[in-house]
């Protein structure tokens, strides 16, 4: 009825004061400032996926600032080397070619030098740990006592098989003067008998990922690589006190993101034992990681002998 109508509240009021096409001018203008902001975002996400393209993709030598204590954190460069106003170039044994570029971003390659040493330079690969027990099988190469190491590093599994091939060779190790040693290339570092590095040597350490997974059982994606992750990260630091070197250092590792590398200064170097001018009496050697078995699906076995004796024979040590 006439004179029943709600008065219309203090929203409706201000609207309608309002000059016509005010409210369109400000829906307008709140999507001009939704849209820049969509494309101020989309711009930051191209950047920096130039930025780690340029990073991971990039052969020509960068120039960095040397580490200093407490500023030790540098990009980690897998396909080249950093330089700087006090790095010069590395000496390695048998190779004269360019210690940067497509040195370090090819398969790693083995040289053989002088004075019983040889040089290996390049990126860790799979494979890489099986090339090395061939060389080291040459007949060239039986007098190698020597592994200089010049390499942005790579496979973790095969870096792990590389120390243990040069510590059952008893040969020892050295980063040149001027050398980079990243990444998984510490690893094969820590097999030596004995292990130096030259003055400017480059070494870091990193997180480390997993590439890819197949492990059974796990609930999702996530959880494979989570648990593959583990297993590295123990690998690791098995590794470093089998070796005899201090598994402390790879709480850097874990510390310092995979894009990223943390540069060890040559006092870390030795407090951690990376660095060991004399070889190791056994008490610094820890012993190996143990070996766990593996079991069947329970739900899969029946209660018969014969499953039984199946189950048995499915228990057995994984390769590695």
């Amino acid at each position: 009825m006439i004179g029943d109508e709600t008065p219309p509240g203090l929203l409706e009021r201000i609207v309608l004061k309002l000059p016509e096409g005010t409210v369109l001018r400000l829906v307008f203008l709140g999507l001009l400032g939704v849209s820049v902001a969509i494309l101020a975002l989309d711009y930051q996400n191209v950047a920096r996926t130039a930025a780690e393209e340029e990073r991971t993709s990039r052969s020509e030598p960068l120039p960095l600032r040397r580490p200093q204590p407490g500023d030790q954190i540098r990009p980690y460069l897998p396909r080249t080397m950093p330089v700087g106003p006090d790095r010069g170039e590395p000496s390695l044994p048998g190779y004269d070619g360019p210690v940067e570029g497509d040195a370090l971003a090819q398969p790693m390659r083995f040289f053989v030098g002088e004075d019983g040493e040889a040089s290996a330079i390049g990126r860790i690969e799979f494979g890489t740990a099986e090339a090395l027990r061939e060389f080291l099988s040459e007949p060239e190469t039986k007098d190698i006592s020597t592994l200089v190491i010049h390499s942005p590093g790579g496979a973790v599994a095969d870096a792990i098989a590389m120390a243990g091939e040069v510590r059952r060779r008893k040969i020892s190790t050295r980063v040149p003067d001027d050398g980079y040693c990243a990444s998984a290339c510490p690893l094969l570092l820590a097999g030596g008998v004995t292990r130096r590095a030259g003055e400017n040597a480059w070494i870091g350490v990193h997180q480390v990922y997993a590439v890819s997974g197949s492990e059974p059982g796990l609930s999702s994606n996530v959880d494979r690589s989570i648990a593959e992750i583990q297993a590295t990260t123990a690998q690791c630091q098995s590794l470093l006190v089998e070796m005899g070197v201090d598994p402390a250092l790879w709480i850097k590792a874990m510390e310092t993101p995979a894009a990223s590398l943390y540069v060890l200064r040559p006092d870390e170097l030795i407090r951690y034992r990376l660095v060991r001018p004399l070889p190791d009496g056994p008490q610094f050697i820890g012993p190996p990681a143990p070996v766990y078995p593996t079991f069947a699906d329970p739900e899969t076995m029946s209660t018969s002998d014969e499953t039984a004796d199946a189950r048995e024979a499915s228990v057995s040590p994984p390769e590695l």
